[in-house]
């Protein structure tokens, strides 16, 4: 079974993984490299975030691009394939939650004390179902991410017992974001609930869609074709829940592609232009320098802070995971 993620060499054997934690190994995988694909039938539920580039997710209709500002949840058994094809060497995170946790915790949310007195956790019937779509780094699930992302890079060992409250807190977490993106959908224009909840749906594929086509032109139809709605419907739609049109959301995340890039590489400004879907160096200097203050150059020159290992465009692949 060929997986995203590896344990890597680089890390040069300062895990804090027990070895004999069938546990820790269950639940944390990474890697890193410049180049890979595969493909899954379906793996546990899972939170898939990235740093120093970024990874595209396929899975049914959507295409995901998960970067360095935002993290990816995938469903219990959701098949997908995963691509890196990246100027810089992108570092994998994943959490996989063992079977059943997420169950557990949206019981506690869901039942009284007496229910969850009287019941046994398998007598509940609920399933725990995830929004999956690329989420911003937020001061909900976030930080819980980022402290066991540092715990399993840390020398100091990590117990199985910490590692079990924390899951389950993250788990909460997630649960509560998820309860806020249905606060969000309740504004919707539509009378029906599951109305509002599938137009959600779909304007969140178009704004993945977009995230994940930098490079390319892409038109209203495209997208709107991605998120089977009509160019015009989508356009009210995306305004009324992402407060911008998908034009402008577009050029947002091409000038954070661009800044990454001049930041984090040495490629030329005239290729990172290109790279990031503008069509010309003027137009996109321009556009830079009037969000940015300052050019494209001017940018690199003060915060620019390439390493060695990105300093090369060339393909490394992850080796699989069975």
């Amino acid at each position: 079974m060929a997986t995203d993620i590896i344990f890597n060499a680089s890390y040069h054997g300062i895990l804090a993984l027990d070895p004999l934690s069938s546990l820790q190994r269950s639940v944390f995988m990474s890697g890193r490299g410049f180049s890979y694909f595969a493909e899954t039938p379906g793996l546990p539920l899972s939170l898939k975030c990235m740093a120093n580039g970024r990874a595209l997710y396929k899975f049914g209709r959507a295409e995901v691009a998960v970067d360095d500002g935002g993290y990816l949840i995938l469903n219990d058994r959701q098949p997908y394939s995963i691509e890196i094809a990246s100027p810089t060497q992108v570092e994998t995170f994943v959490l996989w939650f063992p079977d059943g946790w997420a169950e557990e915790v949206l019981r506690g949310f869901n039942e009284t004390p007496e229910m969850l007195v009287a019941k046994s956790p398998d007598e509940s019937g609920m399933r725990a179902s995830f929004f999956e779509r690329y989420t911003p780094h937020d001061r909900i699930v976030s930080p819980k991410v980022h402290a066991l992302r540092a715990a399993f890079k840390s020398e100091k060992p990590i117990q199985d017992g910490w590692l079990e409250e924390k899951l389950r807190e993250l788990l909460a977490s997630m649960l509560s974001s998820q309860r806020s993106f249905r606060r969000e959908i309740g504004n919707l224009p539509a009378a029906r609930a599951s109305t509002r909840e599938e137009l959600w749906r779909r304007v969140s594929r178009a704004r993945d869609y977009l995230h994940a086509h930098l490079a390319a032109p892409v038109s209203l139809s495209e997208v709107a074709a991605a998120a089977c709605l009509s160019p015009f419907h989508l356009l009210r739609v995306f305004q009324a829940v992402f407060h911008q049109t998908p034009h402008q959301y577009l050029n947002n995340c091409r000038l954070d592609r661009a800044k990454f890039l001049l930041e984090k590489t040495r490629i030329p400004v005239t290729a990172i232009c290109l790279e990031c879907g503008f069509t010309s160096l003027g137009s996109f200097s321009a556009l830079f320098h009037k969000r940015c203050g300052m050019s494209p150059r001017a940018w690199r020159k003060r915060r620019g802070m390439a390493t060695e290992e990105n300093s090369n465009i060339r393909e490394v692949y992850l080796m699989d995971a069975t």
